[in-house]
């Protein structure tokens, strides 16, 4: 009987890199491997010679953007043309909220006035849709209530977008964000008929959802969220869906929105990694 193979360093990483999309992806190409952690660097090892070119194919996307510079802000908006139109059209949201809010009954999902009580009057949404008054299925997410609410938005935004975005591709993004930010505004519309609404927070769980599934299906580096971020945001959901955060939150929570954003998101990143694990493996 001859003795098995011994293990062959291919790569050697830096111990700071996160490797474990990279394990996950090679262990469905079937690579046998380990890492093997030195004094400030890390080998990778696989058991079969034969493995080696498909390693070598899968350290490649890794090894550009690990190695490559991280581009200044200015490159990085440039590369995210639709994170950016979202981000600009809710500051313009929450500037109009906050500047002139006698016309943001033209962008609520359903219109509404202010009876001589000062008490709200919902006008049936389907009065305006009727009317021809389809942007109002989309324009609910770019409107925000106080400064806490688009900076939060924000830069969750920036966080999960800019990763979808490059990955995906500019025109599958922004149906991706389309999607997602008209179905929130439909589920919160359903969730509760007699509120005003707003924000990109429903969009914000799509695309936790569409990373969380597209990583889990198919881990991209460009996907590796910090670990501790999904359950973080999923708690969240829960004690805002328990009605905590509503004691101390004036207007309440879009939780109509959350849950259907992050519903809509994990289907298409459901979509996005099967296709990614259909690709032959030479891709």
């Amino acid at each position: 009987m001859s003795d098995p193979e011994p293990w062959i360093a291919v790569a050697e990483l830096p111990l700071e890199i996160d490797i474990t999309a990279l394990s996950q992806r090679l262990t469905e190409r079937g690579v046998a491997h380990r890492f093997d952690d030195r004094a400030g660097s890390r080998l990778l090892l696989v058991a079969r010679r034969d493995d080696i070119p498909t390693v070598l194919m899968e350290l490649r996307e890794y090894g550009r953007l690990m190695s490559a510079p991280a581009p200044d802000l200015a490159a990085q908006t440039r590369q995210v043309p639709v994170v950016v139109a979202m981000l600009l059209l809710g500051l313009i949201g929450a500037l109009l909220v906050s500047f002139l809010p006698d016309a943001i009954h033209w962008f609520t999902f359903q219109n509404f006035g202010v009876t001589g009580a000062d008490k709200l009057r919902l006008d049936p949404a389907d009065t305006a849709f009727a009317g021809g008054e389809y942007w109002r299925l989309l324009t609910p997410a770019f409107l925000h209530f106080g400064l806490f609410h688009i900076v939060f938005n924000s830069l969750w935004i920036w966080e999960f977008g800019r990763r979808v975005e490059r990955l995906a591709g500019h025109a599958n993004f922004l149906l991706i964000f389309l999607a997602i930010a008209v179905g929130a505004n439909v589920g919160q519309y359903l969730w509760h008929p007699n509120d005003l609404f707003g924000g990109l927070s429903g969009v914000v769980y799509g695309l936790l959802g569409y990373i969380w599934v597209r990583n889990k299906l198919a881990p991209h580096p460009l996907l590796a969220l910090a670990p501790g971020i999904f359950p973080l945001m999923i708690i969240w959901l829960l004690v805002c869906l328990l009605g905590v955060v509503d004691l101390f939150l004036e207007g309440g929570v879009a939780n109509g929105a959350h849950v259907t954003g992050l519903v809509i998101g994990a289907l298409f990143g459901g979509l996005a990694g099967f296709s990614a694990r259909a690709r032959p493996a030479t891709e």
